[in-house]
């Protein structure tokens, strides 16, 4: 980058977080523009950002091309995904400064979720928020999403949340539960009864996301020797995922809260991994005591303790769970 040009973009950075603090910060770009454009990359299609902001189509491509055109970059779609291109470091300060706006304003807010538990704690839409796809299978598009202010709200899968070191975000923990491995009634594991052990589970193929896309989890199942039929998903696909499971072969992975998403009844395997998951929302540190982010938090705490109470399997992080 040229020297005048990082010169700029710092003592732009160092004005806009001094206008931030002061309450006295200036918007750049429309709210209504910056929308269309944060809401096409992260709800993927024109169609669910238009039907978000309560607009037409044609709106969020004119709002788009203004913003790419006013910060230099183009937007362009590859592997389904709307990817920006150019410089973005101008883009990602005046994102910031929308994303406070919106929290200070009491404008909707934005929340993403897991697959399972977007719906489990995200229906009814909470009041005050905007709800994503909940179908995203990494964990570092969420991140940079809220780290750049184009999301202000994730529920993540612990364990694979941040460090409650971590110097930007903070951890609320909902939810904790086993994972279970599982097969189809047809697997001829199940030949063997109770007597399966992790080495017979080995011989099969396991599943597998991209390589990253949860590092802790990742780590662990390699340990045991699992985790090794990488599927290149981007975003949950029931069929390419549970719907792999169907396959005579294949094991897989299931919750209290995924068991209801296979196509057919599936078989715990009687050999217990210690993988423990759960639900954690996760919120920039500056919004983590603001009023709106502790109705939140309220309401899906109520939620997390209805879970547990309803659900053997699932306990309060702060709980023992109970001997099994």
């Amino acid at each position: 980058m040229h020297d005048l040009h990082r010169d700029y973009i710092i003592a732009c950075h160092a004005q806009v977080l001094s206008s931030i603090r002061s309450g006295s910060f200036h918007l750049v770009v429309s709210v209504e523009d910056l929308d269309c454009l944060d809401l096409i990359v992260w709800l993927r299609t024109g169609e669910n950002a238009a039907a978000r902001l309560v607009v037409s189509q044609s709106r969020v491509s004119r709002a788009v091309q203004t913003v790419c055109d006013l910060f230099g970059l183009s937007l362009v779609k590859s592997n389904g995904e709307w990817q920006v291109i150019g410089d973005q470091a101008l883009l990602n300060l005046e994102r910031r400064v929308h994303q406070e706006h919106r929290w200070r304003r009491g404008l909707p807010l934005r929340i993403e979720a897991q697959y399972y538990s977007g719906p489990l704690y995200c229906h009814p839409i909470p009041e005050d928020w905007v709800a994503g796809n909940f179908d995203y299978l990494d964990i570092h598009t969420p991140l940079q999403h809220l780290r750049t202010g184009v999301i202000d709200a994730w529920i993540g899968c612990y364990p694979d949340v941040p460090e409650e070191s971590d110097p930007e975000f903070v951890c609320f923990h909902l939810t904790r539960l086993p994972t279970h491995l599982v097969v189809n009634a047809n697997h001829p594991l199940l030949e063997k009864g109770d007597d399966i052990t992790l080495d017979d589970v080995r011989r099969y193929p396991s599943l597998a996301l991209v390589d990253g896309a949860f590092p802790k989890m990742q780590a662990l199942l390699q340990e045991l020797g699992l985790w090794n039929l990488p599927l290149q998903l981007q975003r949950y696909c029931q069929q390419h995922w549970e719907g792999r499971v169907a396959s005579d072969l294949v094991v897989g992975y299931a919750t209290a809260f995924t068991m209801g998403l296979f196509d057919h009844a599936q078989v715990i395997l009687p050999v217990q991994i210690p993988l423990t998951v759960g639900d954690s929302l996760v919120v920039r540190r500056e919004y983590a005591s603001h009023p709106i982010l502790l109705r939140l938090l309220a309401r899906l705490r109520s939620k997390a303790q209805h879970l547990a109470a309803s659900i053997p399997d699932v306990f309060l992080p702060e709980s023992i769970p109970p001997e099994r």
